[in-house]
């Protein structure tokens, strides 16, 4: 396991990957990656083509059905 850095650029926060772990993965630059949160943990995800389809089909169900989700949500 590897500790990096977070540093300040402007008025975002950039970081690096270890090399062996963009080996592993087989990531390139100027791949994009998805940030989330999961568990306290920030999570990155390699796009590939078929991620950004189903992100895609995901924000139709979204905002198709945004008002039921956000009555769900209000229950």
């Amino acid at each position: 396991m590897s500790k990096i850095v977070l540093r300040k650029v402007g008025s975002n926060f950039v970081t690096t990957i270890p090399v062996d772990v963009v080996q592993d993965l087989h990531l390139r630059a100027g791949q994009k990656l998805q940030v989330s949160k999961e568990n306290g943990r920030i999570v990155l995800t390699p796009v590939t083509a078929e991620f950004e389809a189903v992100m895609a089909a995901h924000e139709k169900v979204i905002e198709k059905y945004r008002a039921a989700f956000q009555r769900l949500a209000d229950v």
